[in-house]
């Protein structure tokens, strides 16, 4: 037993690893101490029981327990959410350098975890993190952005925090495991209702078709660089339509990936198509594929226009042969949806919204599920889940037909 200014009873364990002591202020209360060296810090924890063969046993399983911590490589002292965060971002940065995942899904990974700081708060411990930590997630979103946010952009969110915590518990930084986190429940009527609010009406899309002619026009326009700018972003825009390709996808596409035009008979009529790949570094899935443009127009016009036509060049690029940048594309979707009119009360219409309305006319118009799964890099369960009213609207319409009337 030692004694020192502040303590007045010390006890050592596992030959001094470990102290059990009493101080002046802990009215005979014992206390465990534990130098841990690789942490370089000293843990220190109230036993809660003046009865020394008490808290010498309970020193014991204390002392049992964070060694075993230790040697499986778990931290003792927890860190908080924004340095662990930070070291995520370094690690899933490795994934982009050997090709796991793309810079822009990195991008939209650092953007979900800001917004996750913003809600726990950059200094809460990563240990503090419960089950219950994200259920009011939902609802904080809601109100910060005024309701703005569709559901499925929290759904993606909460993935984010799942491999967040995942990697957490990984590291020994947490004892909550992925899979225990309770979030808002997912009501999948309401994100039905934001598919079919968030997309274009077929009159919608005749609409901005026709109006990108005279919005894109060189009077319209305030010099030869905005006037080339907009020409690209006009064909950008129809291209997603005709294609339902992901935006990082048709941003990355270069010339070398025009496999070839064809030409096909429809109704009478020759129609070009267009062969592209998509190649899998650049798809959110990672995964090659192949799939048609239904109008080889806008590539055609993008032969003429570009300034950019070697084989390793972007087809839709900037002026400076840039890929398009985020500005670019907000300034000119602002100004098309205005020019034309657009409702867009309630609806959070996007660059994505081209995709719903690709999905939506080739399934009214009667192309098979998978083929429409395999051309836009998606699996037919997720088709189904995501546009499943359109099912119902074509059994409605199968009930109701009959040919033998007129309408």
């Amino acid at each position: 037993m030692s004694k020192n200014d502040w303590k007045q009873e010390e006890h050592e364990l596992f030959d001094g690893r470990c102290k059990i002591f009493t101080t002046k202020k802990s009215n005979g209360i014992y206390q465990l101490q534990i130098w841990l060296k690789d942490e370089g810090k000293t843990f220190r924890k109230s036993l809660r029981t003046k009865h020394l063969q008490t808290a010498m046993e309970l020193g014991r399983e204390e002392y049992i327990k964070i060694s075993s911590r230790i040697q499986q490589g778990k931290q003792i002292f927890s860190e908080d959410v924004t340095t662990v965060v930070n070291r995520y971002l370094r690690y899933r940065q490795e994934d982009v350098d050997t090709g796991v995942i793309v810079k822009q899904r990195l991008s939209t990974i650092k953007t979900h975890l800001m917004n996750m700081l913003e809600y726990l708060h950059g200094d809460m411990k990563v240990s503090d993190i419960h089950k219950g930590t994200f259920i009011e997630y939902w609802n904080w979103r809601k109100k910060k952005t005024d309701n703005k946010v569709n559901d499925e952009t929290i759904r993606n969110e909460y993935s984010t925090f799942r491999m967040f915590i995942k990697y957490c518990h990984r590291e020994g930084l947490t004892e909550i495991s992925s899979d225990s986190l309770e979030i808002k429940k997912f009501d999948r009527n309401r994100h039905v209702g934001n598919v079919r609010r968030d997309t274009f009406t077929e009159e919608e899309w005749e609409k901005i078709y026709k109006g990108m002619r005279t919005y894109c026009s060189r009077k319209n326009c305030e010099n030869e660089v905005d006037y080339y700018n907009r020409q690209v972003l006009r064909n950008y825009i129809i291209t997603l339509s005709n294609t339902g390709m992901r935006t990082g996808e048709l941003e990355q596409l270069e010339w070398r990936d025009v496999i070839d035009y064809r030409k096909e008979d429809r109704y009478g009529k020759e129609r070009e198509i267009v062969y592209i790949q998509v190649r899998g570094e650049t798809s959110k899935v990672r995964k090659n594929r192949r799939l048609f443009c239904r109008d080889s127009l806008c590539f055609r016009r993008m032969e003429e226009l570009s300034n950019y036509r070697n084989k390793d060049d972007l087809i839709f690029c900037n002026s400076q042969g840039s890929r398009l940048t985020g500005r670019q594309k907000q300034r000119f979707w602002e100004g098309i949806i205005e020019f034309c009119g657009i409702d867009r009360t309630e609806r959070n219409i996007t660059y994505y919204s081209l995709r719903h309305f690709f999905v939506t006319q080739r399934w009214k118009g009667g192309v098979r599920l998978r083929d429409i799964a395999n051309s836009c890099g998606t699996s037919v369960n997720q088709i189904e889940k995501t546009y499943y009213h359109l099912d119902e609207e074509t059994l409605i319409q199968t009930v109701l037909k009959d040919d033998r009337r007129k309408k």
